[in-house]
C-alpha cells in the first residue's frame, strides 16, 4: 500500500497521476484497465507479457492491483542476433524479471535496453538489466534522461550515478537523428521527439508495423501532462503509425489498435479546441477545469479532476498565461 507520505514523495509524476486516477474510479473499469489483447506468455501480480508479433512482446503493467514492481508498459523484441528491452521500470526486480523473460523465451540476455524517459515509473529499475549478468546491455537513452538520471528531480529517478555506472556503452538518441539497431533479420528504429516531456523515444520495426510509443500513447487513462508541451505531443502522435495493421503499445493501459489511436487523438484535440476557446474568451484554469470532461462519444476514461487541470494548465502555459 501507498501510504501518505510516500505518495507525497511520488511528487506530480506519473505513479501519483496513476494512483490518483484510479482512486476516482469505478472499480469495475479499475479492472478492466488493462485487459489482455492478445497471447499472454507470462503473467504475475503486477504485469503480463502479450505476444504482439514474431519476436515481439509487449509488458503491460497491472499497478492497481497493489504490486508496484512495474508501473509502466514496456515490452521486448528479438531478432536473430539480439534482444532490445524496452522500459527500466519502477523496480530493478521489474527490469530483472523483464530480463528472465527475455531469456525464457529467446535464449538470451537482453543485447539492448532502450528507456523512453525519465519519469521514474520507466527510468529508476534499469540497473536490473545489469543484474547479474557478465555482458552488460547496450543502453539508449536521449541526452535529458541521461542527465535526470544523475541530476534526478521531482518527477525523476533519484540523484544517484550507480544506475549509469555499470554501462560502459551508452548511446544517445538525438533529435533527427534516429537510431538503428541491427539485429539481424530485423531492425529496429529509435527516435526522439518531445511532447510527453522534453525528450521522448519512440521504437519502432517498421517491418512488423510494431511501435513503443512510450507516454507519448495512453490507452483508457487520460494522460499526464505534468512535463508536457501540448503543441509538441499533437505533432508527435502524428508520427505514430495509424494503419489498421498497426500494433500500438501506449505508455499506460492496454495495447492500441488503429481505433484507439483515433480515440486518443480525439481527445487531445477536444480537450486543446476547449483550451484554446477558454484562453481566448478570458477563462481561468479552474473555471474550465470545473466543467470541462471526456465527451462520452470517445469511450471510457479514468480522468480525475486534478489531471484534467494539469493539463488545462499546461495549455494555458503553451498560450502565453498562467492564469489560475
Amino acid at each position: 500500500m501507498t501510504n501518505r507520505r510516500s505518495f507525497l514523495q511520488l511528487g506530480t509524476g506519473c505513479l501519483a497521476h496513476l494512483l490518483l486516477q484510479a482512486a476516482c474510479a469505478p472499480l469495475g473499469r479499475r479492472r478492466a484497465w488493462t485487459a489482455a489483447r492478445g497471447p499472454v506468455v507470462a503473467e504475475t501480480p503486477f504485469a503480463r507479457l502479450e505476444a504482439i508479433g514474431p519476436g515481439a512482446w509487449a509488458v503491460i503493467s497491472t499497478p492497481l492491483g497493489g504490486d508496484r514492481t512495474t508501473f509502466a508498459n514496456g515490452g521486448l523484441l528479438a531478432g536473430r542476433t539480439g534482444v532490445v528491452a524496452i522500459e527500466g521500470f519502477y523496480t530493478a526486480a521489474g527490469a530483472r524479471w523483464l530480463a528472465e523473460q527475455a531469456r525464457r523465451l529467446t535464449g538470451r540476455h537482453p543485447t539492448h535496453v532502450v528507456v523512453t524517459h525519465y519519469h521514474i515509473d520507466h527510468a529508476s529499475g534499469v540497473v536490473g538489466y545489469a543484474e547479474p549478468t557478465s555482458t552488460t546491455p547496450q543502453l539508449l537513452t536521449s541526452a535529458s534522461t541521461q542527465d535526470a538520471v544523475l541530476r534526478g528531480g521531482p518527477v525523476a529517478p533519484p540523484r544517484d550515478a550507480a544506475m549509469l555506472r555499470p554501462w560502459a556503452d551508452v548511446i544517445t538518441v538525438a533529435p533527427q537523428r534516429p537510431f538503428a539497431i541491427d539485429l539481424g533479420d530485423r531492425t529496429l528504429h529509435v527516435r526522439s521527439t518531445r511532447g510527453h516531456t522534453a525528450s521522448d523515444l519512440i521504437i519502432e520495426d517498421l517491418d512488423a508495423n510494431i511501435c513503443y510509443g512510450g507516454d507519448l500513447l495512453w490507452n483508457g487513462m487520460f494522460p499526464n501532462f505534468v512535463d508536457a508541451d501540448p503543441r509538441a505531443w499533437r505533432l508527435a502522435i502524428e508520427t505514430v503509425p495509424s494503419a489498421t495493421r498497426a500494433r500500438l503499445v501506449p505508455g499506460h493501459g492496454p495495447l492500441m489498435d488503429a481505433a484507439a489511436r483515433a480515440r486518443f487523438v480525439a481527445l487531445l484535440d477536444t480537450l486543446e479546441e476547449a483550451a484554446r476557446r477558454a484562453h481566448r474568451d478570458g477563462q481561468s484554469i479552474d473555471q474550465l477545469a470545473a466543467e470541462w470532461r471526456v465527451p462520452e462519444a470517445l469511450g471510457d476514461w479514468m480522468a480525475s479532476p486534478a489531471a484534467i487541470r494539469r493539463a488545462i494548465a499546461a495549455w494555458y502555459r503553451a498560450l502565453g498565461s498562467s492564469t489560475a
